[in-house]
């Protein structure tokens, strides 16, 4: 399909993204057949989108009790943010192939498209949180990304970053790195925290991948500071006696993911 077309095409797709009327299951099923389709087109039956697209929830992973409709109203407002934002990738993803190549076909496997079964990991300076997490995730049969470990290829870090950014979870490592104060306030009151670099890619993330898609696991050290601008972002602690895991367990299966607690056991 002609770029072109293509991005007419898309851009029309978020325009009806962008009106759906709020929690209409029937409009929505029909953008998701058409979206699958589209790609089907565009990018390929082989393409990673369609299985970014069956990751995205539209319903509240669990409800405390109470019958107002608040969890359902804020799940769906996140799942269809989360398909804007893999629609806008898909419209990037044809403009930077057309001003790259100079050509009318899109590859059906781009350098940036990774399969959902590799979990980015965001990491501070703790090698044993790093190290942990990420056997972790190789025990459940997922594969971790740890920037580091894989090759430069004369990239700038950034370049670097967003090649491997296009992953189906992302989990944050916020270890107690830094100290930081305001500027009113003085060293006798300064908190533990985490580098800035993981707070810009926890950000990073978010936007890339919906907040259902993300979860920070945060160091259980006395006078942590936990940022106060994430509402909604559910925050782990990573505690010595590996509770973790099990919780981390808990929000990939509401993601989705297909993984046996009995693997970590």
């Amino acid at each position: 399909m002609k770029n072109n077309k293509s991005l007419e095409l898309l851009t029309d797709l978020k325009s009806q993204i962008e009106n759906l009327p709020h929690r209409d299951s029937g409009k929505l099923d029909g953008l998701k057949q058409r979206t699958h389709m589209l790609t089907d087109k565009i990018f390929g039956i082989d393409s990673n989108y369609h299985s970014t697209l069956k990751l995205i929830s539209f319903s509240p992973r669990f409800v405390m009790g109470g019958t107002g409709s608040g969890p359902y109203d804020n799940a769906w407002k996140r799942g269809v943010q989360s398909f804007l934002n893999l629609v806008n990738t898909m419209i990037e993803d044809i403009s930077i192939s057309s001003e790259m190549t100079g050509i009318d076909t899109v590859k059906t496997e781009s350098k940036g498209n990774i399969s959902p079964e590799n979990i980015f990991l965001v990491h501070g300076h703790n090698e044993e949180m790093k190290q942990s997490v990420a056997r972790t995730i190789e025990k459940l049969n997922l594969k971790p990304i740890i920037l580091h470990e894989r090759p430069n290829k004369g990239r700038t870090i950034i370049q670097k970053f967003i090649d491997h950014s296009n992953v189906g979870f992302a989990i944050v490592l916020m270890s107690g790195d830094d100290y930081g104060f305001t500027k009113t306030d003085n060293s006798s009151n300064a908190k533990l925290r985490a580098r800035q670099n993981v707070i810009l890619e926890l950000g990073f993330f978010l936007g890339r991948l919906g907040i259902e898609k993300v979860v920070a696991l945060f160091e259980q050290i006395e006078n942590f500071e936990i940022p106060s601008d994430y509402d909604g972002v559910i925050f782990i602690p990573y505690d010595p006696d590996g509770r973790w895991k099990f919780d981390l367990i808990k929000e990939l299966k509401a993601s989705d993911y297909n993984v046996d607690a009995n693997l970590i056991i």
